[in-house]
């Protein structure tokens, strides 16, 4: 079932990466490579989307809601985003344009419940593996009156 469209959100694309490493996102260089411009990053592209998930949903979409975008076209600096979205089977389908065409396009929901934490991925031994380059600093001693007792072993 499809509802009315949401929006749109209009917005002014803003390009927070010019100094970035990722030159794309630098006037002078996308040009070299064909662009407009600097490429507004995809991070933002992605925020301007989440809009209207959470003027539907509000908190609970920014706590357990779940989004999938896609980037077809670049978003320049300074140029309007216009973002809508349709309700279609209780999920948000939604577009980013830009100059006229669809730079983006997704679908975000809001699942009844917040999903299962993912196993962990770094055991004890992992965990010993990244921090074995480190430089160790001495560990003071327990303080009096301080949470650890003397029969503890101090963490590693």
């Amino acid at each position: 079932m499809t509802s009315p469209p949401l929006g749109p959100y209009r917005v002014p694309a803003y390009n927070t990466a010019h100094d970035s490493e990722n030159k794309i996102h630098d006037d002078s260089v996308a040009r070299r490579f064909g662009f407009g411009g600097g490429l507004v990053p995809g991070v933002d592209v992605y925020g301007y989307m989440t809009h209207l998930p959470v003027l539907r949903w509000g908190r609970a979409w920014l706590e357990r809601g779940t989004a999938e975008c896609r980037f077809y076209k670049p978003v320049y600096d300074g140029d309007i985003a216009s973002v809508t979205a349709s309700e279609v089977d209780g999920g948000l389908d939604i577009s980013l344009e830009s100059r006229g065409e669809i730079c983006a396009a997704g679908r975000a929901t809001l699942p009844d419940s917040q999903p299962a934490s993912p196993p962990s991925v770094c055991s004890a031994g992992c965990r010993s593996a990244l921090t074995a380059d480190r430089p160790t600093k001495p560990r003071s001693p327990p303080r009096a009156g301080s949470a650890s007792s003397p029969t503890q072993s101090p963490p590693r």
